[in-house]
């Protein structure tokens, strides 16, 4: 029940006036990204990037607003991925030294994989518009 509005959304976005603007319906794959993404729905949001890349390749605006769009979607996912692990790690009672090198190593990576898409996120509003 909780993608019922999405999908109403995108398909009244999607279906209104067939058109041949390709630039209109990229920023309309936009408008729907950036819905899922406000609602949580990552994977929703990124397939919406998807179509956006794939069906409007004339779309160059929107598109260089997907890419930042995309690079907080991946943050967010990261941060997501690295708040499960610290909890999981959390919830261990007296790790062997194996484990606890294994868990510390994963723990290492994740936090880098947040920080990678932190600097990515920053260098594309930078360059976007070069």
């Amino acid at each position: 029940m909780r993608h019922l509005p999405i999908a109403l959304l995108t398909i009244l976005l999607l279906s209104c006036g067939k058109t041949d603007n390709t630039k209109e319906k990229g920023w309309e794959y936009l408008a729907a990204s950036r819905q899922a993404y406000v609602t949580g729905q990552y994977q929703q949001a990124e397939a919406f990037i998807d179509s956006l890349r794939q069906k409007c390749p004339k779309a160059i605006d929107a598109r260089k607003d997907a890419i930042i769009l995309l690079d907080s979607i991946h943050i967010e996912q990261a941060k997501l991925e690295l708040d499960s692990l610290e909890s999981y790690i959390a919830s261990i009672q007296n790790p062997d030294r194996f484990q606890k090198d294994s868990l510390d190593f994963q723990h290492d990576e994740a936090v880098q994989k947040v920080r990678f898409f932190e600097r990515k996120l920053q260098y594309d509003i930078k360059n976007k518009d070069k």
